[in-house]
C-alpha cells in the first residue's frame, strides 16, 4: 500500500510540473467505461496483464494499471471464440469505474 501511494504522488508531482494530465488519474470518481482487449485473449492469456482500449479516456492499459489508478472491474463480456494461431481466441470487452 505504501509503494502504491508513494507510485501515486510521484505521479501526481509530474503531471503538475510537467503540465501532464492523465485521464486514468483524473477521470471524476463514479465514472464508468467500456474498454476492449486489444487482441483476442487466448486460453493462457492472464486478464490482468492484457493490454485493453478505452476510447472515452483515449488510452491503452491492462487491468494492474487500471487498477493502480483507482479503476475497478465491474463486468466482463466475453466474445464468440475464433482460432487464432490454430488456437481458440476471445475477443474481450470490460466495464470499469473509477472508484478512487
Amino acid at each position: 500500500m505504501k509503494k502504491l501511494c508513494l507510485l501515486l504522488t510521484v505521479l501526481m508531482l509530474t503531471a503538475c510540473t510537467n503540465g501532464f494530465r492523465d485521464p486514468l488519474l483524473d477521470t471524476p470518481l463514479g465514472d464508468r467505461t467500456v474498454c476492449t482487449s486489444v487482441k483476442p485473449l487466448e486460453g493462457n492469456d492472464q486478464l490482468s496483464t492484457v493490454p485493453f482500449n478505452c476510447p472515452d479516456l483515449d488510452v491503452s492499459a491492462t487491468l494492474n494499471e487500471l487498477r493502480d489508478a483507482g479503476w475497478r472491474l465491474e463486468k466482463v463480456n466475453i466474445g464468440s471464440e475464433v482460432y487464432l494461431n490454430d488456437k481458440l481466441a476471445s475477443d474481450v470487452e470490460i466495464t470499469v469505474r473509477k472508484i478512487y
